[in-house]
């Protein structure tokens, strides 16, 4: 038996000692006084819970697929999966039937859990030939659940049915993580039991150690990686949890008004939304680390947040990572440059290199792919060797972003390999035009893609979203965003044009989708700019 599969045995045993005296987690959709749960509690319902699996006919190494709002009994049906050693698969409520189908089918999945047994969930479970389960609590916002059968899965072979458990459960399997399919078609990364306890671990060896009253605000989805490490994070520390049922910048302020929130985890969009809310007020005392993940965040918003109190600590990690690789913690120096951003200091355990499209490793200073190496890499795509060989190879995972080293080993990520726009031979990085567009004083948020062009190559695009209530075009906001890229952009990285919207597409975790931007460049491609010029020059 593998160190992980012990350790799922005795998860609940590990919630049971934290004790009655420690708050596991209270649930924040709006109460001003929302009930606390202690890990006792928790640990009684998981273990009623896990019973119940057992009664379906549920054993280690089977798939159970999640798609239901955060709730106590949601977290408490996690922990339960987690004990009994069932491989939790979390869907994304914002996706479309036929994306759901395609997840459901190709991960296997024996039971779909629902909060809401509507047409949806059968139609989804009937053509998945998947049991469906309505998850409910028995009473109120409590941790204790009910799990009401209303539909059967498909009889199958018991030796087939068997087959399809041994691999997961032989790996420590306890999560597969669909990736948000911000391009192409999602894979399913497998994350075992070992790679969440190495990635929780190395986390506080880095940010140093959880007290007693530690309290995270959990405002990331639970179908997100970030969202659900926070979960196993404080399961760990016997720290608790003030779960919120969604983002919503009013709440999340109110909360961290109220006091007792000592960590927080956010993306760019978040924390941007919050200052709004907050106005020119200071971080709360209380507050000792904000997570920022989600992509690189701007220079600009680092500095607003900072000058604030808020203490961030900018966080570069991904699914197939079980979350976290690397973080600059909020009191660790600034780089030379002042680029906050940059010297984020790999976790503990975990090794990071940059390489060349040969896969050669590159010198410090030198920009080339990022590859991570350590105990928090996942098994795998979920039966996929092929997807699994293009990026895991001998221990690194090539994560497809681009970044470079300093001299001391801290890393600075620039953007995605596949978001690359070359202009002219020039490399141009979407995510530093869009730190130039945020930095403007009316701008919301930006988001930069390439359109082909028949001189250059590919040139930018930028999508930006304006303040304020006056008609952007009549404020003349494209032609003053042209004149504030000119001012700090070379002219090979200038948008040639620049379009207002209401909204930017973004997945529930906040991750800008940069397929839908350019799928509206090319059903309306930009005018051409006369020869040689950016209209923005």
């Amino acid at each position: 038996m593998s160190r992980g599969e012990e350790e799922a045995g005795a998860w609940i045993a590990r919630l049971a000692r934290h004790g009655e005296e420690r708050e596991a987690i209270r649930f924040e959709g709006g109460r001003l006084d929302p009930t606390p749960i202690d890990y006792v509690e928790l640990a009684e319902s998981a273990l009623e819970a896990g019973q119940r699996l057992g009664t379906l006919g549920l054993a280690a190494g089977d798939r159970v697929a999640v798609l239901a709002p955060p709730s106590i009994p949601g977290v408490t049906l996690i922990h339960a999966l987690l004990d009994q050693g069932i491989v939790l698969l979390p869907l994304n409520a914002r996706l479309q039937e036929p994306e759901l189908d395609f997840i459901l089918a190709s991960s296997r999945a024996r039971w779909l859990v629902v909060g809401e047994a509507g047409q949806q969930a059968r139609r989804l479970a009937e053509r998945a030939g998947c049991g469906l389960l309505r998850l409910g609590a028995a009473s109120g916002q409590g941790p204790r659940l009910r799990l009401e059968v209303e539909r059967r899965p498909q009889e199958s072979d018991g030796s087939a049915l068997e087959s399809q458990r041994v691999g997961l459960r032989e790996r420590g399997a306890a999560l597969v993580l669909y990736t948000s399919g911000t391009s192409g078609r999602p894979k399913g990364a497998v994350l075992t039991r070992d790679n969440l306890l190495a990635s929780a671990r190395a986390q506080a060896q880095l940010l140093g150690p959880s007290a007693p009253r530690d309290r995270w605000l959990l405002c990331m989805p639970l179908f997100h990686v970030a969202g659900l490490s926070v979960l196993i994070r404080s399961a760990l520390a016997g720290t608790a949890v003030a779960l919120h049922p969604d983002f919503d910048s009013p709440r999340v302020s109110a909360s961290l008004e109220r006091g007792g929130i000592t960590h927080v985890s956010f993306v760019a969009t978040m924390l941007r939304r919050v200052l709004e809310e907050r106005g020119g007020r200071r971080a709360p005392s209380d507050l000792r680390v904000v997570l920022l993940g989600g992509g690189p965040a701007s220079s600009d918003l680092l500095e607003r947040a900072a000058g604030l109190g808020y203490p961030v600590a900018p966080t570069y990690g991904l699914t197939e990572a079980a979350s976290q690789v690397a973080t600059r913690p909020p009191d660790a120096p600034i780089d030379p440059s002042g680029d906050r951003a940059a010297g984020l200091r790999p976790l503990p355990g975990v090794e990071i290199r940059i390489v060349d499209a040969a896969g050669h490793e590159l010198p410090p200073g030198t920009v080339g792919g990022v590859e991570v190496r350590g105990p928090v890499v996942m098994a795998g795509y979920l039966d996929d060797p092929e997807a699994s060989a293009r990026v895991l190879r001998d221990g690194w995972l090539a994560t497809g972003d681009l970044g470079r080293l300093d001299a001391s080993g801290g890393l600075r990520v620039l953007d995605r390999r596949a978001d690359l726009i070359v202009s002219g031979g020039e490399n141009v990085y979407p995510a530093e035009i869009e730190a130039v567009l945020e930095a403007h004083p009316r701008v919301v948020e930006a988001g930069v893609v390439g359109v082909d062009d028949e001189r250059f190559g590919r040139r930018p695009v930028a999508f930006v979203v304006w303040q304020g209530g006056e008609d952007p075009e009549a404020a003349g906001a494209a032609a003053a965003l042209g004149r504030w890229c000119r001012d700090r952009l070379a002219a090979f990285k200038r948008p040639v044009e620049i379009r207002i919207l209401e909204r930017l597409p973004r997945t529930a975790s906040g991750k800008l989708i940069r397929r839908q931007l350019e799928e509206r460049v090319r059903q309306e491609p930009p005018s051409a700019p006369d020869p040689g010029r950016s209209w923005t020059e």
